[in-house]
Formats: C-alpha cells, structure tokens, sequence
C-alpha cells in the first residue's frame, strides 16, 4: 500500500505541474499571435486559453485534494510508528521510499530560472502587484494598470503625420512590450503551481482565471495599439508565423498518416 501510495503522489504531482505547463503554453500561444500580428488567431488562442483554464480547474481541485489527503495519511503514518521516516536525500526514482512531500518529486518539464530561487519570490510578487488591480477594479475597464499602459502608449507614439516607418517602430515596441507582460504570466503560473505543491500556499483555480484575466487584459492594451494603424498592423502580419501553429499540423500529418495506415491495414 505504501508503494502504491507513492506511486500515487508522484502521479498527481506530475498531473499537477503539467496542468500548470499547459495553462502557461497556451499563454504563449497568445504571445506567439501577437508577435505575428494575426488579430484572428489572437482571439481562437484566447477562447483556447479560457477552455483550457476552465479544464484545469476542474482537474486540479480533485487532484489537489486527493494529494493533501496522501500527505495527512503518510503524515499520520509516520506519528503511528507505522511508516519510516522521509529521507528527503532519496531520489524521485526510488519509490520503495517514503513520501511525505510533492517537492520530493521536482517540477517533470520547463526549467525556469526562478525556480532556482525560493517559491514565492519576485516573479509571484511583481504579478501581483500587477493583476490587483485586474482583479478588484474589474468592472472598470480602464483598470490602473491599463490606464498607465494607454497613456504612457498614448505619449511615445509617433505624430500624427510620422513615417511609416516610425509607425512601423513603435508598433513592434508596444507589442513586445505586451509579450514581455504575457511571459511574466507564463513564469507566474508555473510558479503558482509549484508554490501550491510545495507550500499549499496558493489557491490554484484562483490562480489560474488570475493569469486568464491578466491575458486578456494584455490583448486589449494591444488591440488598442494596433487601432492606432489597422492598415499598417494589418500589413506585418505573417511576420513571424507562430511555431505552435507548426507543430500541430506536423502532428496532424502523423496522426493522418496513421489513420490512412490503419484503414490500409483493416481493408
């Protein structure tokens, strides 16, 4: 049962950080869009994003419960003398061992930098204070922060009569700008999910419609910078075609050319 248990944790752990890894991707997805310019394909990642939030609330709160609950009974089991101790030295591989902690299994995908650092440190911190007021002032759609944003994009943009090309400048500016804020989040909400592992110091489906607000918040700010030239924007599109887009319609030919197979083979 004690292995069985451990192989339980290490599963739910994995299950955990990779609903983090996706939330997080798909907020690149969105980043990815707006580097290409595609104003159509910003708003199919968005509506990807929001199903993909709303799925991994619905995972996490099951899997989050279900792995508080191994720890108490691992907890418990140590108190009742029934159960070794944890030898936090001991690798994840080594599931004969004892689990106590979800940290004894580090994060299974991307390497972060701030991972190297305390849970809970500057990247939660600067989100926070960057999604406040986001979140309390929702009803208003010219937030603090989005107000600051539009006025500072309002007073470096160029004259009225400027080149195209200065135009063409400031417009890539301002969306890098915004990718910047989108990679933040990125970083935040694998952050927030490794805080919840480690800590139980987050509430993660709140976390995560955080990091959606936020998402949608940077995407307003630009299309209100791309309105500023729509013919122009409109012509840098296909600038830099998005790799996700790639990557699924390799996996599409796999998966097509695995089909076509599979009906040879049955005729």
């Amino acid at each position: 049962m004690h292995y069985d248990a451990a192989l339980r944790v290490r599963e739910l752990t994995q299950n955990i950080y990779d609903i983090g890894d996706e939330i997080a991707d798909y907020i690149n997805h969105v980043s990815q869009a707006i580097a290409d310019w595609d104003a159509d394909l910003v708003e199919d990642c968005l509506l990807e994003l929001e199903e993909i939030v709303a799925e991994g609330r619905a995972e996490v709160r099951p899997g989050l419960s279900e792995l508080n609950g191994l720890r108490q009974a691992f907890v418990s089991g140590v108190r009742a003398g029934s159960m070794s101790g944890v030898t936090p030295s001991r690798s994840p591989r080594a599931l004969g061992g004892s689990v106590a902690h979800s940290s004894d299994y580090p994060h299974p995908g991307r390497t972060l930098s701030f991972m190297h650092k305390k849970p809970g440190a500057s990247a939660r911190r600067s989100f926070s204070d960057a999604t406040t007021s986001t979140v309390i002032g929702a009803s208003d759609p010219r937030s603090a922060r989005g107000a600051e944003f539009a006025d500072t994009s309002a007073e470096h943009a160029p004259a009225t009569m400027a080149s195209t090309a200065s135009w063409r400048m400031w417009l890539r500016e301002q969306a890098e700008r915004i990718r910047a804020d989108l990679r933040e989040v990125e970083d935040w909400v694998v952050n927030q999910t490794q805080c919840a592992l480690e800590s139980q110091s987050v509430l993660l489906p709140q976390a995560y419609v955080k990091a959606e607000q936020r998402t949608i918040e940077l995407v307003r700010h630009w299309r209100e910078v791309i309105a500023r030239q729509p013919e122009l924007a409109a012509g840098m599109r296909g600038e830099a075609p998005p790799e996700f887009l790639a990557e699924r319609a390799r996996v599409e030919e796999i998966v097509g050319r695995l089909q076509r197979r599979k009906r040879g083979t049955a005729v």
